[in-house]
């Protein structure tokens, strides 16, 4: 019997906390912060935008009428295209895009909201194409392009967006076929 009343107890606890999930169409916004339409308090749960044949193309999550939670954008298939998180309106952490057959596209760190650290970008059968540093959107560091044997194309390095250093290109077998060095994105002779 006690584990029995145990379980509805959670049970309704769970239906109890769930979050509240509204559409795009219901919410009324001033100045920056979302409200549910008709009501005073800041809107707390998720909003779901559908398009016109009432597909659903994005779920977001707001606290206090402000973006803070997962964020997620759908292809019109309703598969993911993309997974983005925010805090208290700024994107953080690691951004998801994907290719419509479920194999992740690009990720992306973010730290107060700006494109932060490594980046990956993948092909369509889900092998590495291209790794970068970024700091605050910008390539920084050793950007490494690879063919799809998983061999290393190219290695460029990057100050402030622009190539800096030495720049290899490799065939496919790993032979270096051509070099040169970059300052300030411009090639030195």
């Amino acid at each position: 019997m006690k584990k029995i009343l145990l379980a509805l107890f959670v049970m309704c606890s769970a239906l109890s906390f769930s979050a509240k999930v509204i559409k795009a169409t219901d919410i009324d916004v001033k100045g920056n912060i979302v409200y549910e339409a008709g009501q005073n308090a800041p809107y707390t749960g998720f909003i779901d935008t559908y398009n016109e044949k009432n597909v659903l193309l994005a779920r977001t999550e707001f606290k206090n009428g402000i973006q803070d939670g997962s964020s997620k954008i759908y292809f019109p298939s309703g598969k993911l295209s993309s997974e983005a998180t925010f805090k208290n309106g700024v994107q953080v952490g690691i951004q998801k895009d994907y290719y419509e057959n479920g194999k992740v596209k690009i990720e992306t760190t973010y730290k107060n909201g700006q494109k932060t650290g490594p980046a990956k970008i993948y092909d369509e059968n889900g092998k590495l194409d291209t790794e970068v540093n970024l700091v605050n959107g910008k390539a920084e560091g050793l950007v490494k392009s690879y063919y799809p044997n998983g061999k290393i194309r190219t290695e460029e390095n990057y100050k402030n967006n622009e190539r800096d250093g030495i720049a290899k290109a490799y065939d496919e077998n790993g032979k270096l076929v051509q070099q040169a060095t970059f300052k300030n994105g411009q090639q030195v002779k």
